[in-house]
């Protein structure tokens, strides 16, 4: 059993919840981090933490968040907000960057009914494949009002776990 956090204002949370819930394995638990959440948190083990508002863990919580971090896998960041945390460059995490930042990871070059991931970086999955650069043609997700920053970190999550390409 794996588990997969997210932090992010609470339609954002909903949505993302929602859409992973429905395309990942059953074996994958999506859990909240927020301000009430986060201190039951430190004995879980998380395997990706993705990270879209970082104005949803006031500053004297963010310790906490960041010693999560230290024992996670992944951790997805939205490239165009800034996020103020300390992460130790001895663990073996793997950052991914998201949304419309030129530098992100992750971002979308064409925005109309579908959308155009552009993969600007190597990136290693939780399977161990590498996904070159590239760009992938993404459906909108049915029947949603959903920004498109969330859409590019759901389509992140899943790419990281083998469900798009």
């Amino acid at each position: 059993m794996s588990f997969i956090g997210i932090v992010s204002d609470t339609k954002s949370e909903k949505i993302i919840n929602n859409i992973l819930k429905n395309r990942l394995e059953k074996d994958k638990n999506i859990i909240t981090i927020n301000e009430k959440s986060i201190v039951n948190m430190k004995n879980i083990k998380f395997e990706t933490i993705l990270i879209a508002n970082s104005n949803k863990i006031a500053k004297e919580y963010r310790e906490a968040l960041e010693n999560i971090i230290v024992n996670t896998k992944y951790l997805i960041l939205n490239a165009d907000i800034a996020i103020d945390l300390k992460i130790e460059k001895e663990n073996e995490l793997s950052v991914v960057t998201y949304g419309f930042n030129p530098k992100a990871t992750i971002t979308a070059s064409s925005v109309e009914e579908n959308i155009l991931l552009c993969i600007q970086r190597k990136i290693v999955d939780i399977n161990k494949r590498q996904i070159e650069q590239q760009e992938i043609k993404i459906s909108v997700f049915d029947n949603m009002e959903i920004n498109i920053n969330d859409i590019i970190a759901v389509a992140t999550i899943l790419l990281l776990y083998g469900k798009i390409i």
